[in-house]
């Protein structure tokens, strides 16, 4: 299992489309906290809410590395060599998942970091260890909605085997169809995208789920999603 997780993690990193989305995931954030008109004295509350709004746009590059790092098995038609190199499907799988989880969190801390850092130098305000435990639990439940996004990306990726389709579809969703969709469907709340709008709001949107509803809706997406895609890879034929 270490060696076919060394193997994926050179395969992500080689792939420009994974790359791009993990730079795009910690730039992103960053260029909105540099270009935002914030004030330089801030209350508590609007620092965590600019942190988690930052946070909140890095979900474009994941979707997109996430995509990239399943979409290229088919895209350039590799499936069959991995296979010859580990012929367990469900552990190569596993090992997929598992890596593209160490990379979300791996970039989701570096992004937070860098936020951090911004915030610091723009905000005229005392960094109170109680104010650093409420920050480090909104992002640590943030990154644990990236990894969960992350996962659904990939699971569509290999129902449709491809790259384009997850992306062509998760995207719109996070840009803004999941709540075009919401003012004329109420159950457009429970879409993956949308379901977890309170962990990046504050103060929490009473339209939306609360915070740890919307994280097990999320998380209900991704076990539906993985099993139906685990059956699918174990299963299907390899062109």
């Amino acid at each position: 299992m270490y060696a076919t997780l060394c193997s994926e993690k050179t395969k992500f990193f080689s792939y420009g489309w994974c790359v791009l989305g993990i730079v795009g995931a910690m730039i992103i954030p960053l260029l909105y906290l540099l270009t935002s008109d914030t004030p330089k004295i801030g209350r508590e509350q609007e620092i965590l809410s600019h942190c988690l709004q930052a946070l909140y746009l890095g979900h474009h590059g994941i979707i997109v590395a996430s995509a990239g790092y399943f979409g290229q098995e088919y895209s350039h038609a590799a499936l069959r060599t991995t296979l010859l190199t580990q012929p367990s499907r469900l552990k190569l799988l596993c090992a997929k998942f598992v890596n593209n989880a160490i990379i979300v969190v791996l970039t989701g801390i570096v992004t937070s970091v860098l936020v951090l850092i911004v915030l610091f130098i723009q905000q005229d305000i005392e960094w109170t260890g109680s104010f650093m435990i409420r920050l480090l639990g909104s992002i640590s439940l943030g990154i644990l909605s990236w990894i969960q996004l992350a996962w659904i990306t990939s699971a569509l990726s290999i129902m449709t085997k491809s790259l384009i389709a997850p992306v062509a579809i998760m995207l719109p969703l996070v840009l803004g169809l999941s709540h075009m969709l919401f003012a004329f469907f109420q159950l457009a709340k429970f879409l993956p995208t949308l379901a977890t709008m309170n962990l990046f709001a504050l103060p929490a949107i009473n339209i939306y789920l609360d915070k740890w509803s919307g994280l097990a809706v999320q998380f209900s997406w991704v076990v539906l999603l993985l099993m139906i895609s685990a059956w699918l890879f174990t299963y299907r034929n390899v062109r």
